[in-house]
């Protein structure tokens, strides 16, 4: 095989701060695998990465898909996939550039969607090392690259039928360690080495020319060089500072560079790898070897005032090859290569839930019956689930819970409280990987005489029919039903569940005019009727795309999802996990318009929170479920 990284056993250094919120998984262990690999997150998060086989000489390519990885040989034509970059286009889809060490070429790799598509970009000489690749308004690919027989940088672009290739700078043994970026105008923007003067340079095309100017000359600086575009279209540039065995970085101000060393303690910096974040701060994920013996992922962002400092995995002689990405809440996700078990691994940053509070009932109050608990919600953070623990013990040993709940409130039904007692409560908030308790643990206390006389019964125009709701003030009866009809009521519902306190009717007619009933039955068998409602009206309206919330919900056994089309199309109902995981598809192909019901047996599922995603040709609506139990302890 030809020319590698220079540096390729450079030592790095450990960093005295680490984090409990890294979470750390191995992509791919099946070989010699993980070097040169490069990582982009899709609009839903999931994860997709290029990198390179040693053993097989191939391009691997990984996807985070619903639970698992999908891992794929993309191309095994000779000795191919050195230098990888990976960018995703619009639709989600990978494209790859990458060098072909057998024919000494820059090639090019794409999924169009249902196969790769795979070609060569540059065969004139040794070219195609030290690949960047970004792609364009119109999913257009663009490539800076080495030209090893000339020294030269280069740069490839698609415009739209064919290639345009051009030398971008000629100077002496200039062009390694190439970053790659596209501006607002898709104009190009390129970081590379210059390893005749050992400098950092940096060239960008104005809509007329190259404009090349040297950033760094303060030593042997300018490997392994990462660049990004800030929302003024100012390039900001992280890389190795090999005469100090440093990590610098250095930002265009709109009049000049600002260059500062990031870390300097040890043998710091190779593999840089440099994302800004919604607030144009610097993010860079790089490799240390202080430890002669050990390479370590090291990890600094700027905060808006100073640079703070992480060690993301200090065993394993993990983090070369190190690629970041930021996903949608600026929260950092890498790819890296673990040189002890030559495996490709991931690593992702994940923050517990903040800090809340109890509401209601208040602490050490008298209950009516059926109360509700009720505390704060955690702000700006969808993807929590909540699980209650209540007990009549203060350490509650022993507890129930009741888990998975999505809503930051629970209405306890009579037959779960016993009367005359008092109980401790207090709530978990979790996120799929890190818990926060409630700031309180609260205790109320259930008076005796809680049953009350009455059954107060409403109807209501809904979204899909009508909805029945009522409240019992009686103890809690064995079954319900719904009758409809203003003189002589037919049933409408079935037999409901006591606990039940709503019911949708969905057979009605825009226009109609409907009245309700609410028969209750006791454990003996006694039945008494309430009602009716007042007269409700079906508005006069065609139907609209709907999805209505699960039930029920929660749910730990079958589980029915009802949506409305308002005309015949294209539909896909899946189930998601807060990863954004595919766990599982409902429906899927042409249906006509109306309304629709699927069931989903979650009973194997485990305990937590889903996204049912309903996708249309022009629209997508979402609901939460929770799979939940109660579990006694």
């Amino acid at each position: 095989m030809k020319q590698l990284l220079l540096l390729l056993l450079a030592l790095v250094f450990v960093l005295p701060v680490t984090a409990d919120q890294w979470c750390l998984e191995t992509v791919d262990s099946s070989g010699y695998l993980g070097t040169y690999a490069s990582l982009a997150l899709d609009s839903r998060g999931s994860t997709h990465i290029s990198y390179f086989d040693v053993v097989g000489i191939n391009l691997k390519y990984a996807q985070w898909s619903d639970s698992s990885w999908t891992i794929e040989t993309v191309d095994s034509a000779g000795e191919v996939g050195q230098f990888t970059s990976l960018a995703l286009d619009s639709s989600g889809n990978p494209h790859i550039s990458y060098f072909d060490d057998t024919n000494d070429d820059l090639k090019y790799a794409r999924w169009n969607g249902s196969s790769w598509e795979m070609e060569t970009v540059d065969a004139a000489g040794e070219v195609g090392q030290y690949t960047s690749l970004a792609l364009d308004y119109s999913d257009n690919p663009h490539i800076s690259y080495y030209d090893w027989t000339n020294k030269d940088l280069k740069y490839a672009r698609w415009n739209g039928s064919s290639w345009v290739i051009e030398t971008v700078d000629a100077a002496d043994r200039v062009g390694s360690h190439t970053s790659l970026a596209l501006d607002e105008s898709s104009n190009p923007h390129i970081s590379y080495y210059d390893s005749e003067y050992d400098d950092l340079k940096y060239a960008r095309w104005n809509g007329a020319s190259w404009q090349i100017e040297t950033v760094d000359s303060g030593g042997n600086v300018g490997l392994y060089t990462s660049l990004d575009i800030d929302s003024s279209g100012n390039p900001h540039i992280s890389y190795h500072y090999y005469s100090g065995w440093d990590l610098k970085y250095a930002r265009w101000n709109g009049a000049s560079w600002e260059i500062e060393t990031v870390d300097s303690a040890g043998y710091v910096g190779f593999y840089t790898s440099l994302r800004l974040d919604s607030s144009d701060n610097p993010h860079i994920s790089y490799s240390d070897n202080s430890n002669s013996s050990n390479y370590e992922l090291d990890y600094a962002h700027w905060n808006g005032s100073n640079w703070v400092f992480e060690t993301v995995e200090s065993g394993g002689n993990a983090g070369r090859y190190t690629s970041l990405a930021l996903d949608d809440a600026d929260k950092p996700c890498i790819s890296y290569y673990d040189d002890d078990g030559h495996i490709l691994k991931y690593a992702w940053y994940n923050t517990p839930p903040p800090a809340f509070s109890l509401l209601s009932p208040s602490d050490g109050s008298a209950v009516e019956a059926f109360p509700l608990c009720d505390w704060e919600d955690a702000p700006d953070y969808p993807t929590v689930s909540y699980d209650l623990w209540y007990s009549t013990e203060y350490d509650f040993d022993p507890h129930e819970e009741l888990t998975g709940l999505i809503d930051s409130e629970y209405q306890f039904s009579d037959a779960e409280l016993d009367p005359d007692t008092i109980y401790h409560w207090k709530v978990r908030a979790w996120d799929g990987y890190e818990e926060t308790w409630s700031n309180e643990t609260w205790s109320f206390y259930v008076p005796h005489d809680v049953g009350l006389d009455g059954v107060e019964l409403a109807a209501s125009p809904a979204d899909d029919g009508v909805i029945v709701v009522w409240a019992v003030d009686v103890e809690l009866p064995a079954a319900f039903r719904v009758l409809r009809g203003a003189e002589n009521p037919v049933a409408v519902s079935g037999s409901l569940d006591g606990a039940t306190r709503r019911w949708l009717d969905r057979d009605v007619s825009p226009g109609g005019s409907y009245v309700y009933w609410i028969e209750a039955t006791d454990s003996d068998g006694y039945v008494k009727r309430f009602g009716p409602t007042a007269a409700v009206v079906v508005p006069e309206q065609t139907q609209r795309l709907s999805l209505d919330e699960p039930y029920p919900n929660p749910a730990s056994g079958s589980v029915s999802v009802a949506f409305t089309l308002p005309e015949a199309q294209r539909v896909s109902l899946a189930v998601y996990d807060l990863a954004g995981r595919r766990v599982t598809t409902l429906s899927e192909g042409e249906l006509p318009a109306g309304r629709h019901e699927v069931a989903w047996n979650c009973a194997a599922a485990s305990a937590g929170v889903y996204l049912l995603r309903l996708e249309t040709q022009g629209a997508a609506l979402s609901r939460r479920m929770v799979v939940g139990r109660v579990v006694d302890r």
